[in-house]
């Protein structure tokens, strides 16, 4: 009884480690909506409003290439993940409309797609850490 116990517990264990392993499998096959840029200190921006959401997206796909878009801007690219949550973003083109309202956080999705460090996914929620260590993007 002792064995199965330590058995399904090493399982549990492994199973939890696998879902929280960086895999990009979970990046991929949705378009993911910006609801926050956030500072773990400043606060930053805070959160996007839920109307405005839809204007900041990105989709990872299997293939190694985004396609985001920020506000009325598009931009894609390629990235690359590590076993251990690592995300790097390489920008490509991205098209420089002027926005109408003059919006600053544009500028500030692009710059954080740019530097990014690190992902996770929990609950449905992805959260790219920037290389400053402070900033975050958070997607629903």
């Amino acid at each position: 009884m002792r064995n199965r116990t330590l058995i399904a517990l090493a399982i549990a264990a492994t199973v939890a480690l696998a879902a929280c392993s960086g895999s990009s499998s979970g990046l991929t096959g949705r378009t993911w909506q910006l609801t926050a840029l956030t500072h773990r200190v400043a606060g930053g921006f805070g959160g996007v409003p839920e109307a405005d959401q839809a204007n900041y997206t990105i989709e990872f796909k299997s293939d190694g290439n985004y396609q985001a878009k920020a506000d009325c801007n598009q931009t894609s690219g390629t990235y690359t993940t590590s076993s251990d949550g690592g995300l790097t973003i390489e920008p490509g083109p991205t098209t420089l409309v002027a926005c109408p309202g003059g919006s600053p956080v544009p500028d500030e999705y692009i710059q954080g797609l740019t530097d990014a460090l690190s992902y996770a996914i929990v609950d449905g929620q992805l959260t790219i850490t920037l290389k400053d260590g402070g900033w975050a993007l958070v997607f629903k």
